[in-house]
């Protein structure tokens, strides 16, 4: 989805970001419509045809009519009534739809304020690639997380995630209003300018509550020295913030660094496609990544990650074994890092090994409190162990850090909802979830517990389309220890009408 931040009525929609407001409460709304909401609201007053509209929303895919109409009557339910009592989106009988609002630009959109944590706050913004080859955006998005990713193990400072903080990539930054919209007290900013072998990093430290700039300093470096320079960046940044006795505490655990600029670059590039869920791709880019510097554990780690992902669509075990294998060399380079138990805990829910799973969620919690990518890991693991409730929780307390988690994180939220029975709130989260078979085979047992068999087929033809021998046997295959858990789903896929 893209195009600018748009207002009708009392909606604010940010098609870049996928979110839609109404005030500052954000309103459910999956994937799909969303991006058909942008394409009605991108021509208010025109006709668009339904095959404008189902090529907008599922491009290059064959689908049924009624797909378009289960989203348009869900998008209306969202959206509700006008102010004179009449319909936000019109039909045009057997031609198409018509946004009948008024549209304007809008500015940002609001977020949930970070709760008072009685730390100093700040927040990194993601770093302006100056190379003008978008090619290379993956370059500076990396360095810029690996600099969160350095902040986050100064435990004196509460440092806001990847997500939230990289809403906020306009160049025209407006410091007044990200210090509103992330509650944070302090700002990072920056550029990055890739030379041949070498690499220049200009970056800044902002009082973000006066606009002040505390700190600013330009690096001139070859790549080979772009880890140890993301450490001093991290250390001046939190001495500046913390004092210089935080900045050298010997308890802040560090990542072991690639030895190899190409093996990171490739790091880089698969953690990007990661990030976006394209994993075939980023298992390629990790793999090569340990195929050049096979000492680099957040390569191996990040590669069993993939691994595991590749493994929900073809259940093969050799996939699992490879993952296991990724996951024990990660460990084996670096048992201080929360990732490489993350991925290990990850790799052993899989592999049905809970009990062991569960004590390397707890160390990756030990070592990164607030990773969200690592909680919501952990939830799921509860969800699989039967206490939703306590996942749940932790999903929650995780959001409150960063409003905008990782699309992933919403299936896992989905699934504690449903297996409280709350179903739904679990279709609304599942329908931020993603374009997965696994999460329309979600929707359509949560459809099929709350009796809309209509929405349950089309749930089960949108999985058919993306997987075509779903079974509930091997929908059913998920890791649960819980049977109780597990027959919830199983007795949801029946329902919906995924054959035995």
């Amino acid at each position: 989805m893209q195009g600018s931040r748009i207002a009708f009525g009392p909606f604010v929609l940010d098609p870049d970001i996928g979110t839609l407001l109404k005030g500052q409460v954000p309103i459910t709304i999956g994937h799909r419509g969303l991006t058909l909401l942008a394409a009605l609201t991108a021509r208010p007053g025109e006709i668009l045809t339904k095959a404008e509209l189902m090529d907008a929303a599922w491009p290059g895919t064959a689908i049924e009519e009624g797909n378009l109409t289960v989203q348009i009557a869900t998008l209306r339910k969202a959206l509700g009534q006008t102010d004179n009592g009449g319909e936000w989106i019109a039909t045009v009988p057997r031609v198409g739809y018509r946004f009948t609002g008024t549209v304007e630009p809008a500015a940002s959109a609001s977020f949930r304020e970070i709760p008072p944590s009685g730390k100093p706050s700040i927040a990194v913004l993601p770093f302006v690639n100056l190379g003008g080859d978008r090619d290379q955006q993956y370059l500076s998005d990396g360095i810029t997380e690996d600099i969160i990713t350095e902040l986050a193990r100064f435990r004196s400072l509460l440092v806001i995630a990847r997500n939230s903080s990289f809403q906020f990539r306009n160049p025209t930054l407006d410091v007044a209003e990200a210090h509103r919209k992330l509650g944070v007290r302090y700002l990072v900013e920056g550029s990055i300018r890739k030379l041949g072998d070498r690499i220049r990093i200009t970056t800044q430290l902002i009082d973000a509550a006066t606009g002040t700039h505390l700190w600013a300093q330009r690096y001139d470096r070859a790549l080979n020295d772009i880890f140890a320079l993301q450490d001093e960046v991290a250390a001046l940044i939190a001495s500046m913030v913390e004092g210089q006795a935080e900045a050298d505490s010997a308890s802040r655990s560090r990542r072991k660094r690639p030895a190899d600029w190409d093996a990171y670059d490739y790091y880089l590039q698969g953690r990007a496609h990661f990030h976006r869920y394209e994993l075939d791709k980023s298992e390629r880019l990790f793999a090569r990544c340990v195929e050049l510097d096979s000492t680099f554990a957040q390569g191996h780690a990040f590669l069993a990650q993939a691994l595991v992902g590749r493994f929900w669509y073809d259940n093969d075990p050799l996939t699992l074994q490879k993952a296991l294998n990724s996951a024990h060399t990660a460990l084996a380079l670096d048992r201080s890092d929360g990732v490489c138990h993350q991925s290990m805990g990850l790799v052993l829910t899989h592999m049905r090994q809970h009990g062991d799973a569960g004590l390397h969620f707890e160390q990756a919690r030990s070592l990164n409190p607030l990773d969200v990518n690592i909680a919501g890991d952990y939830a799921s693991w509860l969800n699989y162990g039967g206490r939703a409730e306590t996942a749940l929780n932790v999903l929650e307390t995780a959001l409150l850090r960063d409003p905008l988690p990782p699309i992933w994180f919403w299936e896992v939220k989905g699934s504690s909802l449903f297996l409280l029975g709350r179903y739904s709130e679990a279709v609304g989260s599942y329908q931020k979830a993603g374009d997965h078979f696994f999460i329309h085979a979600f929707l359509a047992a949560s459809y099929a517990h709350l009796g809309e068999t209509e929405k349950a087929r089309a749930e089960v033809e949108e999985a058919f389309t993306r997987k075509h021998d779903l079974t509930v046997r091997l929908i059913s295959g998920l890791p649960f220890a819980d049977q109780t858990a597990l027959e919830l789903f199983a007795s949801g896929f029946a329902k919906a009408g995924f054959p035995v």
